[in-house]
């Protein structure tokens, strides 16, 4: 799943920034940045909402299809587990 408490998204200079609390400084990690659309998908996602409920929430928030909202969804989560922050 994921680590609720270990990524914190900001908001600063227009963007979002997801952000690794627990970094130690050896290795850095770049933050992640993301629209406002990314954002809103991952605020619902860690609360543990489904993506097809999220795919609903974007329909009508932003006008898109309920397909291309769940397959953007879908996207969105496969980036963030190959960059090892969702599991």
């Amino acid at each position: 799943m994921h680590e609720k408490k270990r990524y914190q998204l900001r908001y600063a200079a227009g963007l979002y920034w997801l952000l690794d609390m627990e970094q130690t400084g050896e290795i850095y990690k770049k933050p992640v940045t993301m629209n406002e659309c990314g954002a809103y998908i991952w605020q619902n996602y860690i609360e543990s909402v489904s993506e097809e409920e999220i795919a609903d929430m974007l329909h009508m928030r932003y006008g898109i299809s309920y397909e291309e909202a769940l397959e953007d969804i879908r996207e969105f989560i496969e980036q963030l587990q190959k960059q090892g922050i969702l599991f």
